[in-house]
C-alpha cells in the first residue's frame, strides 16, 4: 500500500475513532441499572451517561434529567472522567485538521517534509486522544465491576452492568490507536 492510500485510511479510521468518543459523551449509557423484579408501572432501568440519567420505565416511557438535578451524585471521579472525554474529543478534531493538512493528496503545504512532520503529528496526537478515551472507559467500568460486586450481597433485586458507551469507546479506541499508527509509518 502506497504512503497515500496508508494516510486516507489511517485519517478514515481516527475520524471514526473521534466520531465514536463524541457518541460515548453525548449517550446516557455508561451504567445500567436493572430491576429483575418488575411490576407495571414500575422502574424497570436506570441508564447512567456522563450528563445525565434517564429512567425507563415498565410502560416504555423514558425519562431524561441531567445531573445537575442530583449535585450529589457528581463527584470529582465523574468530573475528571468528562473532563478526559472532553481533552480526547478537542484533540482528536486538533488531529484531523493536522492529518488533513499533512496529507499527501492535498496541497495545504507544498514541501514535502513539512507534510511529512504534520502528518506524524497527526499519528502522535491520535495515539494521545486514544489514549484520553481509555483511560476514563476502563476507569468506569472498573467502578462499575466494583459496585456490581458490592451490591449483589446487598440487594437481589438489582442488577448493574457496562453500558453500551463503555464498548463503544474500547472500539473507538482501537480506531484511534489503528489510524494513528498507520499515520506514524514510515512515508516514503
Amino acid at each position: 500500500m502506497d504512503a497515500g492510500r496508508r494516510q486516507i485510511l489511517g485519517l478514515a479510521l481516527a475520524i471514526n475513532g473521534v466520531l465514536g468518543t463524541i457518541m460515548i459523551c453525548a449517550l446516557p449509557a455508561w451504567k445500567v441499572l436493572i430491576s429483575t423484579s418488575v411490576y407495571p408501572g414500575e422502574i424497570y432501568g436506570t441508564w447512567y451517561g456522563l450528563w445525565k440519567i434517564c429512567t425507563i420505565y415498565t410502560t416504555g416511557k423514558m425519562e431524561c434529567v441531567g445531573y445537575e438535578v442530583f449535585a450529589p451524585l457528581v463527584d470529582d471521579t465523574m468530573k475528571a472522567i468528562r473532563a478526559l472525554v472532553i481533552i480526547a474529543i478537542l484533540s482528536g478534531i486538533f488531529g484531523i485538521l493536522l492529518g488533513v493538512a499533512g496529507n499527501k493528496r492535498t496541497n495545504f503545504m507544498l514541501d514535502d517534509g513539512q507534510k511529512r512532520k504534520v502528518g506524524f503529528a497527526s499519528g502522535v496526537v491520535f495515539i494521545i486522544a486514544g489514549f484520553l478515551v481509555f483511560i476514563p472507559v476502563c476507569w468506569m467500568a472498573n467502578i462499575i465491576i466494583r459496585d456490581s460486586y458490592e451490591l449483589r450481597n446487598y440487594d437481589s433485586d438489582v442488577s448493574i452492568k457496562l453500558g453500551a458507551s463503555l464498548y463503544i469507546g474500547w472500539f473507538t479506541t482501537g480506531f484511534l490507536f489503528l489510524g494513528g499508527g498507520l499515520l506514524l509509518y514510515r512515508q516514503e
